[in-house]
């Protein structure tokens, strides 16, 4: 196990972009970055590392979620499950010595009565908050924070039961922003996606793929700050169906307006990879990502110069072609500051 005061010395690490050689000091379970690039190490760590690597949407319910690490995803959002399971791995995972990721939540998807999941398979008994107005939306948010949410999940799906009227979506995003939380919605029908931007959701589960947004759509939202969640690949899994070349478009024409995008997968959705998708980012890359923007998708674009408990490492530099960065970016392997040297 690794001793404070320990060094690391790495190649290359992203940290809201590109930082040369750097020597890391470990301390406390974690890696701090030190001013002096030519001091030798105790360990040399040769190729890239990554402060995280993060998954924006995943349902660790319906997966191995210990299986992530290996695959080199380091944080995850579940974005959506029954409340009381979604706390325990989110404090599980608060152990440095746990081999889960760093875990965020939302609790429980809240909707209006008989709203979309509350009638799918997937979807099971309490992972589902249906709500009839401001007060009881209150109370629901209120219940995702107690378990620990760090944003808030509604759904307006219109093809799988009714949506929220337009006044209890925006009293759920109210109640969201009253806590200080960002309201991320699922947003699937004809016309969604602009209600809920209308709404004042703050981010989007998904890509929109029900139909093609209009321009003047899409520059709104780009001004506005909103984030969009990429998960591109759940459309065919490899085999593109339309909903994947609709969200292509729509993803492409946002990142041309300067959009801000998140890599995400809806993990637990098909038959997607338990660890980085190289498939999501090469759908990245055909909507328009340069390299650097696939990176800041997936590994975040926030300087730091503290790393840990947990890191990903993948070996050599970047390739700067977007495609063949894609493919890199699936050799990045996880692990923990403690786990070094062993």
């Amino acid at each position: 196990m690794v001793a404070d005061g320990f060094t690391l010395g790495v190649e290359q690490w992203w940290s809201g972009g590109w930082r040369d050689r750097t020597v890391f000091v470990a301390g406390g379970g974690r890696l701090h970055a030190v001013g002096d690039r030519e001091t030798n190490a105790d360990l040399e760590l040769p190729g890239t590392l990554f402060a995280r690597l993060i998954d924006h949407h995943v349902h660790l319910g319906l997966i191995e979620p210990t299986a992530l690490i290996a695959g080199g995803i380091t944080s995850v959002t579940d974005l959506g499950w029954i409340p009381s399971e979604a706390a325990r791995l989110r404090a599980a995972s608060q152990d440095p010595a746990s081999n889960l990721p760093e875990v965020s939540i939302v609790g429980a998807l809240i909707t209006c009565a008989g709203g979309y999941p509350a009638r799918s398979a997937w979807a099971p008994d309490g992972a589902t908050a249906e709500v009839g107005d401001g007060a009881e939306a209150d109370a629901a948010v209120d219940a995702q924070v107690a378990a620990g949410a760090s944003a808030i999940k509604f759904t307006m799906n219109s093809e799988a039961g009714p949506a929220p009227s337009a006044d209890l979506a925006a009293a759920i995003v109210a109640a969201a922003h009253r806590a200080g939380l960002p309201a991320v919605v699922h947003a699937q029908g004809a016309g969604q996606a602009r209600r809920a931007f209308e709404a004042g959701a703050d981010r989007f589960a998904h890509t929109p793929f029900s139909e093609r947004l209009d321009d003047a759509l899409i520059e709104r939202m780009a001004d506005k700050g909103t984030e969009w969640i990429s998960t591109l690949d759940i459309h065919g899994w490899g085999t593109p169906i339309g909903d994947f070349r609709v969200a292509l478009d729509n993803l492409r024409r946002f990142a041309d307006a300067g959009g801000r995008i998140l890599y995400g997968t809806d993990l637990g959705n098909g038959p997607l990879p338990v660890g980085v998708n190289g498939r999501e980012l090469l759908a990245l890359a055909a909507a328009g990502l340069d390299r650097d923007g696939l990176v800041a998708a997936i590994a975040g674009d926030t300087l730091t110069t503290t790393i840990g408990p947990r890191f990903a490492w993948a070996p050599g530099r970047p390739p700067a072609d977007p495609a063949a960065a894609a493919h890199w970016l699936t050799t990045a392997r996880g692990a923990t500051v403690d786990s070094l040297g062993r």
